[in-house]
This record gives structure tokens, C-alpha cells and sequence, in this order.
């Protein structure tokens, strides 16, 4: 046991969520479970309780750490086409973190790290309607909504892969740029 405390240095919470992004990685919800998780982390599988109250609490958990990447992300990518490009990257190359991410959350609350990745594209949005980029007559948050909505709807389609059968575009970030371009005038790269 004191092996276990040394080892964790009071960051059994970290290594737990880790563990559990591991796992979506690997498997999806399917084969998640808190026993898993502890047994990844060599804890005991009471271990994890002391700092989640149950699996939808560390999948909440895992589900925010996976906003402030994709905000992150967002923030690294250059005008709405290459935001575009960003969101649907981060949905292939981190499908089961961001099946998390869109899963119902107990209590339907708002994640706070989902709203600031949400902010991002709004801003975006709102620099692209100020310099002529993109015209829109809807508001910037409608706006900016409707491309989200788009953009996720890409990145389903890419994970499912139907998008190779309907010729949709080979790449995330093409078929990101093909879409934006054509729904809202926007020169792809």
C-alpha cells in the first residue's frame, strides 16, 4: 500500500481519468468500467470513490479534460476553415474522448470547458462577419451554432465512415474545408 501512495504522489484523480481516456481509446464505453480503471491504475477498486462518486461522474470528468483540448485545438487553427479542420481532426483522432464528450450528462448540466470551446468559434465567427469573410444576416451566436452543428455532424459522419460511400472527402480537414466553403462562401484554406 505504501508503494501505491508513493507512487500516485496525490494524483490518483489524474492518473484515473488517464486510465479512463485509455480505455475509450482502446475499446469505447463498451468494456469501460470503474473496475478497469483502478485495476490500470493499481489501485483498489474502492480507490477511485474517494475521488468520483460514480463512472458518470469520472466520465464527466474525462468529457472536460476532452473540451480543453479541443479548445486548445481550436485556438491553435487559423480562420473558420482551418477551426473546421480542427474539429473534425480531433473527432478522428480521438473518437472515443469525443463520443465522451457528447454523451448526456447526469443532470443535463453545461460544461463549462464545452462553452469556452464554444467561444472560440464564435469568435471566429465574429472576426470573419467584421472583415467581410463570411456575410451572414443570422447573429454571430447563430451563426456559430449552425457551423458547430455542421461540424459535428462532419465529424459523425467521419467516424462512421459513410462519408467514403457518398464521396464526401477523403481527409477531416477536406472534408471541413469543402463544407464551410461551400455553406458559407469561405475560400478553403
Amino acid at each position: 500500500m505504501a508503494d501505491r501512495k508513493t507512487y500516485h504522489h496525490g494524483a490518483l484523480r489524474q492518473a484515473l481519468i488517464d486510465g479512463a481516456k485509455e480505455i475509450l481509446a482502446e475499446s469505447g464505453h463498451e468494456q469501460f468500467s470503474l473496475n478497469e480503471v483502478a485495476r490500470r491504475a493499481g489501485v483498489s477498486t474502492a480507490a477511485p470513490y474517494r475521488h468520483f462518486t460514480n463512472r458518470d461522474d469520472l466520465l464527466s470528468a474525462v468529457a472536460e479534460e476532452g473540451y480543453r483540448t479541443l479548445a486548445d485545438d481550436l485556438e491553435k487553427a487559423t480562420g473558420l476553415v482551418g477551426l473546421g479542420g480542427a474539429y473534425v481532426r480531433f473527432a478522428h483522432e480521438h473518437p472515443g474522448l469525443f463520443v465522451t464528450m457528447f454523451r448526456s450528462r447526469p443532470g443535463g448540466e453545461a460544461s463549462a470547458a464545452g462553452e469556452a470551446a464554444f467561444g472560440t468559434l464564435l469568435r471566429a465567427v465574429v472576426a470573419a462577419q467584421e472583415s467581410g469573410e463570411i456575410v451572414s444576416h443570422a447573429s454571430p451566436e447563430l451563426t456559430a451554432r449552425s457551423i458547430w452543428a455542421t461540424l459535428h455532424g462532419l465529424a459523425v459522419l467521419h467516424l462512421q465512415r459513410p462519408h467514403e460511400r457518398y464521396g464526401l472527402g477523403g481527409e477531416p480537414e477536406e472534408l471541413a474545408a469543402t463544407t464551410l466553403s461551400a455553406l458559407l462562401g469561405v475560400k478553403p484554406g
